[in-house]
């Protein structure tokens, strides 16, 4: 019994001089984190829109030419597959380029920012939050997200808004997020004003 209570104590103890000792050291590992932390989004969501697409649009087609009775004859189901053919191409070239910039996107947390950056083309696009400017934030998880274990955090929402999307484990990076805050709000200005 007092194995247990000892390494709880001791737990307590040095947790409780981490949390009074601010030392600049201290400043880059809060509460056992270190900082930044980076994530990146999930595609599993996107590469399940893109199968459902293709299969779908590949199964109209096949109806479509199978049964040229349906739609008035040969040229007019001609055309229908055509056009089911050709918008099932524009739905899986966009969930590819969907999938393209997602892997080469990233999301960074650290003491003075939340930042969102991707690269495209030999272009990268960078949007930042400065934590002092952060009004609110939200995690949004529907139900088929939270089984597959990702969401979507939405900083400032409609007052120039920052997205983590398809972010594996979003409770844990939005209470990153909110540390970091609360933190930023305590200390003031992040140039130390």
């Amino acid at each position: 019994m007092s194995q247990e209570t000892q390494p709880h104590s001791e737990t307590t103890e040095s947790s409780t001089d981490s949390e009074t000792d601010s030392s600049p050291a201290d400043d880059a590992t809060t509460g056992g984190r270190e900082y930044p932390i980076t994530a990146v989004p999930t595609v599993r969501p996107t590469l399940v829109w893109l199968v459902i697409v293709g299969l779908g649009g590949g199964a109209l087609t096949g109806l479509v030419v199978s049964n040229p009775g349906l739609f008035g004859g040969a040229t007019q189901a001609n055309v229908v597959g055509n056009a089911v053919l050709l918008l099932t191409g524009i739905g899986v070239a966009r969930f590819l380029i969907r999938v393209y910039v997602l892997r080469r996107t990233e999301y960074v947390v650290d003491e003075r920012s939340l930042v969102r950056q991707y690269s495209l083309l030999l272009r990268t696009w960078r949007r930042e939050v400065p934590l002092t400017m952060v009004r609110s934030h939200q995690l949004e998880q529907g139900r088929i997200q939270k089984l597959l274990g990702y969401g979507t955090i939405s900083v400032n929402d409609g007052l120039g808004d920052i997205r983590f999307e398809n972010v594996r484990d979003p409770r844990d990076l939005n209470e990153v997020i909110a540390e970091q805050v609360s933190r930023a709000a305590g200390r003031g200005h992040p140039d130390g004003t």
